[in-house]
């Protein structure tokens, strides 16, 4: 099968430090990717140079068989590639319904006016209802968005990325703040997901990687330490020496980690 996502030698740098050192990864489509590796590892530079937020140093970035990797954050989005941010943002001062008929709007290039409900046209309401639905907020459609809890804004947030009827969409430390409760919320949702959407995960927690992910690549001091399925990375040696000096590193591998 053809990635939906190759990354081919892919580094960036600053100065003398390459904070991902020329990586190569490959995502197929509907695959539940994710990509872990103690801090400092480079994830989260390597995630935001996949997006586009970063600017790629050397390598290239293919998205369904395209290079990529000059194309800014925005083009990327619109060609299907979308990501979300460990602090949701959201209109907050909207209605939960109306963040997510904004979106709707958009994909749908609704000419819209700022002076009336992004819901007027009855097929932006029916989808943004449909989307909070699928992520569990229908109930709260009519609620200011600032008054929903960490865990029901992340919601919301996947609603408004499904909006946008992505083709892969990368998570970007989706549970970091929630509760145990919220934690496993949100899980659930995710693998509620439609198959056909591809996922890639930057994630602390390692219960929830194990979970979700049918593919997990290491990364360790910029490079590919690893990559396999969840079992096989459990018992990776050198995954667990890179681990070494970080709390119960043991028990994140066993997964009792709760």
């Amino acid at each position: 099968m053809t990635p939906l996502l190759e990354l081919r030698g892919l580094t960036r740098a600053y100065g003398s430090l390459k904070a991902v050192d020329g990586v190569d990864l490959s995502v197929l489509p509907g695959e539940r990717h994710a990509l872990i590796g103690p801090n400092g590892a480079g994830k989260s530079t390597l995630f935001a140079t996949v997006a586009g937020t970063l600017r790629a140093t050397s390598g290239s970035v293919l998205f369904d068989g395209q290079d990529i990797t000059g194309l800014p954050e925005s083009e990327r989005a619109r060609r299907g590639l979308l990501r979300t941010y460990q602090h949701a943002s959201l209109f907050l001062n909207c209605s939960v319904l109306d963040n997510v008929a904004l979106a709707v709007q958009r994909v749908d290039r609704v000419a819209h006016r700022f002076d009336r409900a992004a819901r007027r046209f009855a097929r932006t309401e029916a989808g943004a209802r449909a989307h909070l639905e699928a992520v569990g907020l229908a109930g709260r459609a009519a609620d200011r968005a600032g008054a929903l809890s960490h865990g029901e804004r992340r919601q919301l947030e996947v609603a408004m990325v499904l909006a946008a009827q992505p083709t892969l969409v990368m998570f970007d430390e989706p549970t970091a703040g929630m509760s145990a409760a919220e934690t496993e919320r949100f899980a659930g949702l995710v693998e509620r997901l439609p198959d056909s959407l591809t996922l890639l995960i930057v994630e602390h927690d390692l219960d929830v990687v194990f979970r979700l992910a049918g593919r997990v690549t290491v990364l360790h001091l910029g490079r590919v330490l690893a990559s396999g399925p969840p079992g096989q990375i459990r018992a990776d040696d050198d995954v667990r020496a890179a681990y070494l000096g970080t709390a119960r590193t043991d028990e994140l591998f066993t997964g009792d980690s709760r």
